[in-house]
């Protein structure tokens, strides 16, 4: 038998299947990394649990937000960020502006129009995006993304609240390409 003809078949096949091997590694990478990542849906829900968590915890308001008599204090709201140890400083600050705007509402519960005692930080030019957000269209794509919830939280003296908190984060140019 001829052994040294069937090396030679054999070594062809070898580097045919390294070559579809290397031809499809070099696909998949390519395909994973020419879509950007949007994660700026996701960091807003991430500050809008942060900033829950801050306001009520298990369903009762924070004790640094209510005074023993049941009212709302105003040290609280002047020194949100860093009660809620939150910052909203970017790198590039001065180039590109605020890039997270956070409201907080708080209404009584069966009152859910009144709001009491509003909370605001951060960039508010950010709001009039949120409206035109919700079109699928490419051309909103660099609008700000915009998240908002309620929940329901207990507190001084027994009064029930309703707390309502938009997040919104910029940041386009670092999450989108076009």
């Amino acid at each position: 038998m001829n052994k040294r003809g069937a090396d030679k078949i054999i070594a062809i096949y070898w580097f045919a299947v390294l070559i579809i091997i290397a031809v499809a590694v070099y696909a998949m990478v390519s395909i994973f990394y020419s879509h950007p990542y949007d994660v700026r849906e996701v960091e807003a829900n991430v500050l809008l649990n942060k900033v829950a968590d801050c306001i009520s915890y298990k369903g009762t308001i924070n004790a640094d937000l209510l005074d023993s008599s049941g009212n709302f204090q105003y040290s609280f709201k002047n020194n949100f960020l860093s009660k809620c140890h939150l910052n909203f400083n970017v790198e590039n600050q001065l180039e590109i502006g605020e890039q997270y705007y956070v409201k907080v509402d708080f209404s009584l519960y069966p009152d859910m129009v009144t709001f009491l005692f509003p909370i605001e930080a951060g960039n508010k030019n950010l709001v009039a995006s949120c409206d035109t957000q919700s079109s699928v269209d490419k051309d909103y794509r660099l609008l700000p993304k915009c998240v908002e919830k309620s929940f329901y939280a207990t507190g001084g003296r027994g009064g029930q609240y309703i707390i309502k908190i938009l997040s919104i984060v910029n940041k386009a140019r670092q999450n989108v390409k076009e």
